[in-house]
């Protein structure tokens, strides 16, 4: 059965996160960044994030990942750059780096996808003191347990958190300095890359894209996104 996250793989789709690459490069200006920085990119897919940052402020980059066709497309990308970007297949729930190794960990729509506590207590162990946690991820607001479950289902969430949920993991993990906006799919920021539609499509997946037009349509106003950062 095809997942909403084979179809991202499988059209190669970049910075299909809400926000898209434009916010990415926001949240980025944000941060200290050079080329003394170590920085792991948590569920690279296509690795457009890894290799900007790589390129744009020659950074020490590591990127990771566990599909398949995500690290083969990241690796094809990064072999034609610059600056290298590191990449390993790896989960962000045992990630095989020591502790203390980062200075900045990246997320970008991930922890919803697998087990918060333990993703969060991994990302704390690898950050170096005073280390910085960035992300985008899925957020609600004032969805009910039946809308959550249906969205949840269809993207693989394991988690659809409010904006105070996610503050209060990351409080449970002694993240500090934790400060999270959040905005609706239906706002004019929340803008992604478009699905490009073509004629060799797969039905599954054509159909896939109609729901996810359907469920922004939905639930936009309410289902959004949040970004976050923290400090170790």
């Amino acid at each position: 059965m095809t997942t909403y996250l084979d179809m991202l793989a499988e059209m190669g789709v970049d910075g299909a996160h809400p926000g898209g690459f434009d916010l990415t490069k926001n949240i980025l200006r944000k941060l200290k960044i050079d080329c003394h920085t170590a920085l792991l990119d948590v569920g690279c897919g296509t690795g457009q994030t890894a290799a900007y940052i790589a390129e744009q402020y020659g950074a020490d980059v590591t990127a990771i990942d566990i599909h398949p066709i995500m690290l083969a497309k990241a690796k094809d990308r990064f072999s034609s750059l610059t600056h290298p970007v590191h990449l390993r297949r790896a989960s962000v729930e045992a990630l095989p780096f020591a502790d203390g190794q980062f200075d900045i960990v990246l997320c970008e729509s991930v922890l919803a996808f697998v087990s918060i506590p333990r993703a969060l207590a991994e990302i704390y162990r690898v950050l170096k003191q005073n280390g910085v946690l960035a992300a985008i991820e899925a957020c609600h607001l004032q969805l009910t347990d039946k809308e959550k479950q249906k969205i949840a289902a269809f993207y693989g969430f394991r988690h659809l958190l409010t904006s105070q949920e996610w503050e209060n993991e990351l409080q449970k993990k002694s993240f500090q300095h934790i400060g999270i906006t959040y905005s609706s799919a239906s706002h004019p920021s929340a803008a992604q890359t478009p699905f490009l539609i073509t004629a060799n499509m797969s039905l599954p997946i054509l159909k896939m894209i109609e729901t996810h037009q359907q469920m922004t349509k939905q639930y936009g106003d309410r289902l959004g996104y949040c970004v976050f950062s923290c400090q170790k």
